[in-house]
Order: structure tokens, then C-alpha cells, then sequence
């Protein structure tokens, strides 16, 4: 249905150290650790996994290095620290204000029993901020991955939003049956506060598809294929070691109760044999001039790629489970595929060849993505469509440079700034120190001003002045130093003959966009641009039913790593206010924001330019074929 709108130390502790550490572990029969490594991955239980996080005790030296690293970031670098704080955001936003240094403050005065429990809180506040952008994570206690069998959705049926089981993945056939309560509470509520806790956006519609399962385009096998969702499969250490549902298979059917213990597959291939050594192997970073180790004879399963930034990615039970028997039949009966890239599939609707589909599943693209993408445009035009529905669902961003030039692909550019956006940067004495030393250096980061475009001249700055001549601006009631306004130096694309004759360039009519809300960062960049400043109408799908959804998410601009930043310091001389953390891991913040036209409110706050012009729900059928989806908003587009 179609409703009308709207997250280095280098091991410099003696040996005492450690054995100190170790000691002061709370009572244990066995070394926890020891038994789980020793385990397959097939033995892997989630009790092996919370007694080895929770056996180390908090260690004063570790936590005060920690936090003095993160409230360093945090106050210094983060650009919306202060941003944060603003209460009553407008629909479709629905995040609380947050004194993110504050409440790092009130970790610091925290008496803490267990390092895990220090180390959770420190994620779980930056959690908070609802920015995909900012995130904290040590490699310590995400070591693993948990995983349930049952992937849930919540499509509409018969004019009702449920929770179902879009797969199950132990093949007894559950899918579609409704999922009445998760841990006793009702399923559809019990999602939405659980997905409360997820980083992805500021909308809950948007937290709630990120917490769910989808489809995801896998370039290899070329199909769409299952991604499970947050709920069903995350690195950080479930509350329970099960989860316990009710399920109602048809009316007449009694409920089924299931309780689902969760499957975990390893995210290290660091081998280790007790406390001593997950602590040297997984939790410390490696000596500088430490080579692979053959000291244990046994090193962990391939372990599942881990992705600090909040990817869209293919089920990990799917290679873990042979042949599920009930998911969707391979290929789209409706559409055709004309061909692929790496970031991007072209098709033609059967039943409508004059609509294209362009799915856009990431921003992580080559150069080469440009020409495939002239070369799709140029098929289309061939096969004479004449109207395109831009896909970007599950897509978490890439390349800015990338997310202008697939614009101009369809609005060529007529001057040099018509796909750049007013940006600025926080300003400390740290950070003026190092743009001085960082001016036109080739390893400078986002702290080089002569990659920046002055506004009053439109010329790129041929000084520091961007850095050195800071300007105060007062966010709920803070005061803080910021550049001047500028944007970087924007990406043109040549002129090309070929676009003035297809029938959509410079026709906000003949294109439409479709997400899910998860199209964020460089990809938010592009859904902005079209739907903002070309108006080019826009669908989103999923989220809560009556709900305004967004059309894309986190927004902020530019993401740097303390790992990252770190590296620039060093590469031009300067000391850095930050160490690196003790524990393998790192810190990511946004570190430069840009606005909309004509708006002083930085773009990830402001509410009003992220809903659709249209809200669709899910159903069983279009949640599991791609082209049932495109081909409803094709039908409700051009009729």
C-alpha cells in the first residue's frame, strides 16, 4: 500500500602487570577463556563467549587512558557535540538530546567491577547519539558474532503491521508465521525499543528496517539474497543467551513457542589459549615489529569479515546453514537485468519496458563505475525507457565524489558549485597546529584548507586562513570554534554529448527514488541532491505503518578515524592531544558537517528534508521480490 507522505596501546604492561590483572579476576574453578579456546566453531556457545568477556576485571590503567582518548574526540574533533543536545526534534526524527561528554563524564565517576561492563558503556553511549557516522569498538569484546535462525520483517497484511519470519533459517518452514511476543512482550514493540539502541539514524522507522531483515544485491551470484538484520545478528554480546518467542501459524493453529539459543561464529582468527593470551592476542594490538605468531598450535575457523561502520551484508548463517529450503527462488520474474558494476545493477521492468531500474547499493565505487554507468544509461536509452527508479536501499555511502557524479549524470552541472554543499569544521589549537604544518600536503586529510573552496572568491584557498580565522557559533547555548563556511572542492563531471538526449536528463519527472531509509552518509549526499534540489519525487518503504519515513540517514558529511587522525599528526610532525587506545579497536567521528540551501541547521538535524513525498509498507510479496516493489511504484509514479 501507498500512502500519501511521508558505530596503540602498544602491550608495554610487564608480565607482572598481567599477572596482576589476571589475579584480581574474580574467583573461577577453570580459566574461561581457556575453554573457549578450545572450542570449534561449531562448540561455540554463548556462555563460553560472556564468561571469557566477563572474566577480566576492570583495570583502572586501561579505563583512564580509554576515556581520556574518547572525551579528547568527543569534545574536540566531533562535530555535532553540540548539535547533539537539541531537544524536540520534528518528525521523522525521534531521538532524545544527548550530552555525550556529560554522560562520558559520568562513566569516568563510575565504580565498575568488570572491564567488559566499562568498555559497553562507552559503546553504548555513543550508541546513543543516533549517528552512524560516531562509533566506538574494541576488538576485545567483539570478537564474535551471534546469530539467530529466525530472521524477522514486519510487513503489512490485510491493512495490520506484524512481526513474521521473513526466513528461518533451521528450514522448519516458519516463515510468515507471526511473531506475537519476543521475551514475552509484544513483537512489534519489543523491535521498536530494542531498535531504539541501534546508531543507524535519528528515525525510528529507519532503525527499526535496520534491525530487520532484507535483501541485499550479492554481485557474485548476481541476486538479491538474504541480509538478516541487527536483531539477528550482531557483534556486541546479546543480553540473553536465547531469546524466547511465540509464534501463530495460521488462526486456527495453536501458538508455537520457541526458545532460540544463539548460534555464534568467531570474528578474530587470532588464536589463544587462556586469559594471558586473549588478552595479548585479541584485546592488545600487535608490537610494531611483531610477525605472526606460531606459538599455539591452533588458530580459529575463517572468521566472518568484521565491519566497524553498520554495513548492509550477507546473512552469516547463510554459508553456515546448508541449503536453506524456503528462501526465495532465484531471479526477479518481473524484471530483466541488462547488467552490472560493482556498485551498481541496470533493469527493465517486463511488464513496463519503458521503466528502468537502476539499484545503487553502495557508494564504494572505482572510477570504472562511471562508464559503467554511461554504458547502462546508454542501454536504456536503446530499449527506449523513458522513465528510471533509482534504488537505494541498504546503501551505507562511499565516495562523495561518487555520489556527485551519479547526479550529474541526470542533472548535468551548469557551474562550478551545483553539487557542493556549505560545509564547515570544528577549530581547536590542536587542530590549527596541524593544518598549518598539513597545508598542501599530500597526507593532510580533511585538515588540508587548500582543498577547500572559498566562498567569497570561489577559488580554493591558497592559505591557512580557513583553520587560522575561526569563528564562534553558539549551539544550545555552547560556544565553540568552527571554520568559516566552505565546501570542498567539488567534483565535476566533463561534458558529455551523450546525456542532453536521453529523455530524463533535466526531467525530475521521469525519475524516482526508492529507499529504505538505509541510504546513508555519501549516499544520503546523492538522495539529498535529487530529491532537494531537483525535486525528484521520492518513495521510502518499511518502517512503522502510518509513520513519515526518512529517505536517507546520517547525513553528517565527512567521517575521519582516531586511528586515521593519529596517522596525520604523525605524518606531518605534529604531537597529537590523542593516543591511541590501549586495546586493538578504534574511535570513528564525523568531522565535518554541511547544510542545505538557505538553512543555518547542518543537514543531519535538520528534520525537514528527510522524509519521502511517499510511505510504502512492506508485504510478504514485495519484501521477497525486488521487482514486485519497483513495479508497485512504477504503477503509482506513471500510472
Amino acid at each position: 500500500m501507498i500512502a500519501p507522505s511521508l558505530p596503540r596501546l602498544i602491550l608495554s604492561a610487564s608480565l607482572a602487570t598481567i599477572a596482576t590483572l589476571l589475579t584480581s579476576a574474580a574467583p573461577i574453578t577453570q580459566d574461561p577463556c581457556a575453554t573457549l579456546g578450545g572450542l570449534n566453531t561449531t562448540e561455540l556457545t554463548y556462555d563460553a563467549v560472556a564468561n571469557c568477556y566477563r572474566a577480566f576485571t576492570y583495570n583502572s590503567e586501561i579505563a583512564t587512558k580509554t576515556l581520556a582518548t574518547v572525551r579528547t574526540i568527543f569534545n574536540d574533533y566531533y562535530i555535532f557535540r553540540d548539535s547533539a543536545l537539541t531537544p524536540d526534534l520534528q518528525a521523522p526524527f525521534s531521538s532524545a538530546p544527548v550530552d555525550i561528554m556529560n554522560v562520558l563524564d559520568l562513566i569516568g565517576q563510575k565504580k565498575y567491577q568488570s572491564d567488559y561492563e566499562f568498555h559497553n558503556d562507552i559503546y553504548k553511549a555513543v550508541q546513543s547519539l543516533h549517528d552512524a557516522h560516531a562509533g566506538y569498538s574494541v576488538n576485545c569484546y567483539n570478537a564474535y558474532l551471534f546469530a539467530q535462525p529466525l530472521n524477522l520483517y514486519a510487513p503489512v497484511v490485510d491493512g495490520k503491521q506484524s512481526m513474521r519470519v521473513f526466513v528461518d533459517l533451521a528450514r522448519r518452514g516458519y516463515e510468515d508465521c507471526e511473531v506475537t511476543t519476543i521475551d514475552g512482550v509484544d513483537a512489534l514493540s519489543y523491535i521498536s525499543k530494542w531498535s531504539d539502541s541501534l546508531s543507524y539514524s535519528k528515525d525510528s522507522g529507519v532503525r527499526q528496517n535496520q534491525a530487520l531483515a532484507t535483501q541485499i544485491f550479492n554481485y557474485e551470484s548476481e541476486e538479491f539474497i538474504l541480509s538478516s538484520g541487527e536483531f539477528a545478528e550482531r557483534a556486541t554480546l546479546p543480553e540473553n543467551p536465547y531469546v524466547d518467542y511465540v509464534l501463530q501459524c495460521g488462526t486456527t493453529a495453536d501458538p508455537i513457542k520457541l526458545r532460540e539459543n544463539w548460534r555464534v561464529l568467531p570474528l578474530t582468527g587470532k588464536g589463544f589459549s587462556n586469559m594471558d593470551t586473549y588478552l595479548s592476542n585479541v584485546c592488545y594490538p600487535p608490537k610494531p615489529t611483531e610477525q605472526p605468531s606460531n606459538m599455539y598450535k591452533r588458530e580459529l575457523d575463517q572468521p566472518v569479515k568484521r565491519q566497524l561502520f553498520p554495513v548492509a551484508r550477507k546473512s552469516a548463517l547463510l554459508d553456515a546453514t546448508p541449503s536453506p529450503s524456503t528462501l526465495p527462488a532465484q531471479g526477479l520474474a518481473q524484471a530483466v537485468q541488462m547488467g552490472h558494476g560493482n556498485a551498481t545493477v541496470w533493469y527493465t521492468l517486463k511488464d513496463k519496458p519503458n521503466v528502468g531500474v537502476i539499484v545503487v547499493s553502495t557508494h564504494v565505487a572505482e572510477d570504472a563505475e562511471l562508464d559503467v554507468a554511461l554504458q547502462g544509461l546508454e542501454l536504456f536509452s536503446k530499449a527506449n525507457v523513458t522513465n528510471i527508479i533509482i534504488d537505494f536501499q541498504g546503501n551505507t555511502g562511499g565516495s562523495v565524489a561518487f555520489a556527485s557524479f551519479l547526479v550529474q549524470l541526470f542533472f548535468p552541472s551548469t557551474g562550478q558549485l551545483d553539487t557542493s554543499l556549505r560545509s564547515d569544521l570544528r577549530v581547536t589549537k590542536s587542530i590549527q597546529d596541524l593544518s598549518t604544518a598539513a597545508f598542501n600536503v599530500s597526507e593532510a586529510g580533511l585538515y588540508d584548507a587548500a582543498g577547500y573552496i572559498d566562498l567569497g572568491t570561489k577559488q580554493l584557498y591558497t592559505n591557512d586562513d580557513l583553520f587560522l580565522q575561526s569563528v564562534p557559533l553558539t549551539r544550545n547555548g555552547r560556544e565553540t570554534g568552527y571554520t568559516e563556511s566552505t565546501t570542498l572542492q567539488p567534483a565535476i563531471l566533463p561534458k558529455i554529448e551523450a546525456l542532453a538526449s536521453y529523455p530524463w536528463t533535466n526531467q525530475p519527472n521521469n525519475i524516482r527514488i526508492l529507499s529504505d531509509g538505509r541510504c546513508g552518509s555519501a549516499c544520503a549526499l546523492s538522495a539529498h541532491y535529487l530529491h532537494g534540489k531537483y525535486n525528484v519525487t521520492a518513495y521510502s518503504i518499511g518502517g512503522v505503518r502510518g509513520d513519515n519515513l526518512s529517505i536517507f540517514s546520517f547525513a553528517g558529511g565527512a567521517v575521519s578515524a582516531l586511528h586515521d587522525i593519529n596517522k596525520i599528526y604523525a605524518a606531518n610532525k605534529v604531537v597529537s592531544p590523542m593516543e591511541d587506545l590501549p586495546y586493538e579497536g578504534d574511535i570513528r567521528v564525523p568531522i565535518l558537517e554541511v547544510y542545505a540551501d538557505s538553512t543555518d541547521v547542518p543537514l543531519e538535524y535538520d528534520a525537514s528534508k528527510y522524509p519521502a513525498n511517499y510511505r510504502m509498507d512492506f508485504t510478504p510479496e514485495n519484501a521477497r521480490s525486488r521487482d514486485v516493489m519497483w513495479t508497485q511504484v512504477a504503477t503509482h509514479a506513471w500510472n
